[in-house]
């Protein structure tokens, strides 16, 4: 098949951008012909608002899309699809691939949805940008719950990790390191780590803090007010490329995902396949992979209950081996990549045969 993928890709540092590069990398080890639309943009902008230059941008992307779709056997939109203004506009790519009779698919990532699509405004918005489109993803089975009312092909695709790729390095550390990867947005919970973090200094409990991201679609402000909360012991790597990231994983000794929703994030499994246990919040799908036997859980926007879950993995090399190894051998088994990449090329299959 030849596959055209929309979305941000690299230089974005995100777990759409993540996925679409592991996607696009195992579909083509197939024999698919696969390209990917990269709509990243380097200029600072904040996405989910009514702006000049979001509505010239989206605008300039669902032209492209209408130029780039004619031809493909399959086109695979993927979209946050949450607030609003972004469910318009993922709606209104998908309907320039559409228009030029072609079978499209919309991801939807993150776990903004949950707890958003109700009875109102927003349930009728949902029902009217997901109607035309071939068949909807999203790595969540909560989320797919949530939108077959409004969508009759909702599709659970587990997002999946090269565990050759993220794997433990055998490292030993004399202080611990607590690392945390994603975008630097207080909705991440990174304030509530490094507020659990310092208290956890004030214990006598000593740990290096590393915190790998930078700007979030929110824009600026929303990693300004992060650095500006920083203590002085937290280490601000900032952006790196997708390419590093393997290494931060395996030199830490704890992963920590403090987020206040989510869907289910690419960072735990990658994680996970690096030999590190997780200390994570209750939302969104990481409790169907997060336990006590590869980590910690807590409630989200709770800094003394993270800092008791990390406590319990700094002070004892024991239970963090025992755990982290527990986390891989579970990638491994349930969230490989190649996994991932069948699930996707069977609903791709599915909505391009023509006996279907």
């Amino acid at each position: 098949m030849r596959v055209l993928l929309v979305g941000k890709g690299a230089p974005e540092r995100g777990g759409i951008a993540a996925f679409l590069a592991g996607l696009e990398a195992g579909l083509e080890t197939r024999g698919h012909s696969v390209d990917l639309l990269n709509l990243t943009r380097t200029a600072s902008y904040r996405a989910g608002r009514v702006s000049a230059f979001n509505i010239s941008r989206t605008f300039s992307d669902v032209f492209a899309v209408w130029c780039r779709a004619g031809g493909y056997d399959v086109v695979h939109v993927h979209s946050a699809f949450v607030p609003s203004v972004t469910m318009v506009r993922a709606w209104l790519l998908c309907l320039a691939a559409r228009s030029r009779g072609v079978p499209t698919v919309l991801h939807v990532h993150g776990g903004r949805l949950y707890g958003w699509i109700e009875e109102g405004r927003k349930a009728w918005l949902a029902r009217v940008t997901l109607r035309g489109i071939t068949a909807v993803m999203t790595a969540s089975q909560g989320l797919v719950d949530r939108l077959e009312p409004f969508h009759p092909r909702a599709e659970f695709v587990a997002n999946g990790v090269d565990a050759d790729r993220f794997r433990p390095d055998g490292h030993v550390t004399t202080v611990p390191v607590v690392l945390y990867v994603g975008v630097l947005s207080p909705r991440k919970g990174v304030i509530d780590l490094m507020t659990a973090s310092s208290s956890l200094i004030d214990r006598g409990v000593d740990h290096r803090l590393v915190l790998v991201g930078g700007r979030p679609d929110e824009g600026d402000e929303a990693e300004q007010e992060v650095r500006a909360a920083a203590p002085p012991h937290a280490e601000l790597v900032g952006s790196v490329p997708y390419e590093q990231i393997p290494a931060f994983m395996a030199g830490a000794d704890v992963f920590c995902l403090p987020s206040w929703y989510e869907a289910m994030p690419l960072s735990i499994l990658e994680a996970m396949a690096s030999g590190l246990p997780v200390v994570a919040t209750t939302v969104g799908q990481i409790p169907e992979v997060v336990d006590s036997e590869v980590g910690e859980l807590v409630s989200p926007q709770d800094p003394e209950q993270l800092a008791d879950a990390l406590e319990r993995l700094l002070v004892s090399p024991d239970l963090r081996q025992a755990e982290g190894a527990a986390a891989r051998e579970r990638v491994v088994s349930d969230f490989s990549l190649e996994t991932a990449v069948t699930t996707v090329e069977d609903v791709y299959l599915s909505i391009t045969d023509p006996s279907d």
